[in-house]
């Protein structure tokens, strides 16, 4: 049931923004409000189902134009609603979110749209899980005021921009020091004098050393 619901709304819950952003649903309220509307015995009153209202148009929301889908590993997601059987869920370096394609023969393959896929949105197909006591959350910086991705150790309630399954920077590179560096970080390769925002831990030759099987596409 917890992966239905967070399919349904894409995960976009307010415990998993810090502090807490009041205007989303709180998880584990809005799935006892769920388990109790999906329960045929249970007959709640007109004041816990208008409670129920708020849930329920998240999920719509969420949920306009897209299919619920079934990976052949049993993952479930949200896909767009032309997704259909044969379709391809890929994790591309680069993207903020798995994406669908289609294959179209030679190599080539057409790009359907992004999707939500349960266990599937926070680097894992790189890195693996999170360590259980790590959680990727929103976390809002006053002197931005914007929020910014982040990773919470919930046994210190410290929020961290790095990513916890990262190992040390390879051989050759240094993290820069900035103003917002509690924020995101930047990356030096010393040999060429070239900084960068992205990971080098994340480059393809990183994640191959890393045993990581990565396979190239050819988009249309």
């Amino acid at each position: 049931m917890d992966t239905i619901w967070r399919t349904l709304c894409c995960n976009t819950f307010s415990d998993l923004w810090e502090p807490v952003d009041t205007n989303n649903l709180h998880f584990q309220k809005s799935l006892d409000q769920f388990r109790i509307l999906t329960d045929p015995i249970v007959e709640p009153d007109d004041s816990f189902l208008n409670s129920c209202l708020r849930a329920l148009g998240e999920s719509y929301k969420y949920g306009r134009n897209r299919s619920i889908i079934i990976t052949e590993k049993g993952q479930l997601g949200m896909a767009p609603q032309v997704s259909r059987t044969g379709d391809c869920i890929v994790v591309l370096l680069g993207c903020r979110l798995p994406m669908i394609l289609r294959p179209k023969g030679n190599g080539e393959y057409l790009v359907v749209g992004e999707a939500y896929i349960d266990g599937l949105m926070t680097g894992e197909a790189f890195l693996g899980p999170l360590p259980s006591h790590w959680q990727y959350v929103c976390c809002y910086d006053e002197t931005t005021e914007r929020r910014w991705k982040a990773f919470i150790d919930r046994v210190r309630n410290k929020c961290q921009s790095e990513d916890p399954r990262l190992g040390p920077l390879p051989e050759g590179w240094v993290e820069e020091e900035h103003p917002k560096q509690h924020l995101y970080a930047l990356y030096r390769d010393v040999e060429h004098d070239y900084t960068t925002g992205y990971d080098p831990r994340m480059l393809p030759s990183a994640l191959r050393a890393r045993n990581v099987e990565l396979t190239e596409f050819k988009l249309i």
